[in-house]
């Protein structure tokens, strides 16, 4: 990292905070799931991005993977076919 010499420390200008960056949420694949009774749900894979501004550029922070059905119910990942809807305990299926 280089320090502009001509400007004394506190009057560089710093980086975005978190607090400051814009998060946006990226989807990452959409999953057909079979729930109880054959019923079909969508689980939709996203992460969350923070996206702030320096002297550099933009910058990324990515954040956990989460789970969702289609209708915003969190679900959980038990393994790669299998999910479980948090509010309900229903499982879900993977099909495609």
């Amino acid at each position: 990292m280089t320090i502009e010499r001509s400007k004394p420390a506190s009057q560089l200008s710093t980086a975005s905070t978190a607090a400051e960056a814009d998060v946006i949420e990226e989807t990452m694949s959409n999953m057909s799931c079979r729930g109880n009774a054959d019923r079909p749900v969508e689980v939709i894979q996203y992460r969350h991005i923070a996206i702030s501004k320096s002297e550099r550029g933009e910058r990324r922070r990515v954040g956990a993977i989460g789970w969702r059905t289609s209708d915003g119910e969190p679900v959980r990942q038990i393994d790669r076919d299998l999910y479980q809807v948090v509010s309900s305990e229903e499982l879900l299926e993977r099909v495609d």
